[in-house]
């Protein structure tokens, strides 16, 4: 087999690892316990779902819709239930299963995006995303089994197009040329990747004048200039590295980024506040 065969042919192996890994980490962040997912090709057609959810992602990295998932009404109606147990919630009604099924893939399109950054030396994100009413025609499934104990399995199906396969078919040289730069970086800048940075999110701000200031009080209300839809920021550093949505993970608040900023801003960030620190230790 050639290099290129070789080469086209982890194609389908690595997106399949990447959706393994993102989805148990979904299912282990949302809910817990040990989750076990399995790919396999799909023999035949997609199989025929009652109420299926079909969702339809498209990623930085090429244009158009490059990533879909689907899930019959028995996956995604139980794995949701199964999340909102896991959050305290036992009067679920028909809405907040879909929304929480909803919240379990957009996490799940991140993980993916998140492997292939990896994958490609070069940031991935998500973006546009919506749900369908029947699955495009692709020329590839896979199915993805989940397991969760002895007894509980739960099946769905995941593809991708095949210019998102296309980019991926790199050439190995290619790859490792670009490794190599990485690799030249520092021993003094590999130290300083090691050091803890704080992070903070910011919902806005707002400025007070002296007098409104000492007039504050128990049940006072600080408006700030940001709308209850508008992203927050995540800031390090005083610098905002990206802007996402608050989410609830396992009782506590966390952020689900949606915009990065780019790699070399966030690089400035985190050097300026490791020689911050290296200075204050002196």
């Amino acid at each position: 087999m050639g290099e290129s065969d070789m080469n086209g042919s982890e194609q389908p192996a690595r997106l399949v690892h990447h959706f393994e890994s993102a989805l148990t980490q979904a299912l282990d962040g949302l809910i817990g316990g040990e989750f076990v997912v399995t790919g396999s090709d799909l023999e035949g057609e997609l199989p025929s779902l009652a109420q299926p959810h079909i969702w339809e992602q498209a990623l930085s990295l090429v244009a158009g819709p490059s990533l879909w998932l689907v899930a019959g009404k028995e996956v995604w109606s139980s794995l949701a239930g199964l999340t909102l147990e896991a959050a305290g919630v036992s009067d679920a009604t028909e809405g907040d299963i879909r929304s929480t099924w909803q919240e379990l893939v957009s996490q799940t399109m991140a993980g993916v995006a998140n492997g292939l950054t990896a994958d490609m030396l070069r940031e991935v994100t998500v973006s546009e995303g919506k749900e369908l009413s029947s699955p495009p025609e692709l020329r590839q499934w896979v199915t993805l089994t989940i397991t969760h104990g002895k007894s509980k399995s739960w099946a769905l199906q995941a593809g991708w197009s095949e210019p998102l396969a296309a980019a991926l078919a790199r050439r190995p040289g290619e790859i490792r040329t670009q490794a190599g730069k990485e690799s030249k970086m520092s021993k003094t800048f590999d130290l300083l990747l090691d050091v803890a940075l704080p992070v903070s999110i910011s919902f806005g701000k707002t400025a007070l004048q002296i007098r409104e200031v000492l007039k504050l009080n128990t049940g006072s209300i600080v408006e700030l200039n940001r709308l209850i839809s508008d992203p927050v920021d995540v800031v390090v550093n005083d610098c905002v590295i990206a802007r996402g949505e608050v989410v609830v993970v396992d009782g506590n608040y966390g952020v689900r980024i949606n915009q990065l900023a780019s790699r070399e801003d966030r690089l400035r960030s985190g050097i300026a506040e490791a020689s911050a620190i290296a200075g204050n230790g002196k």
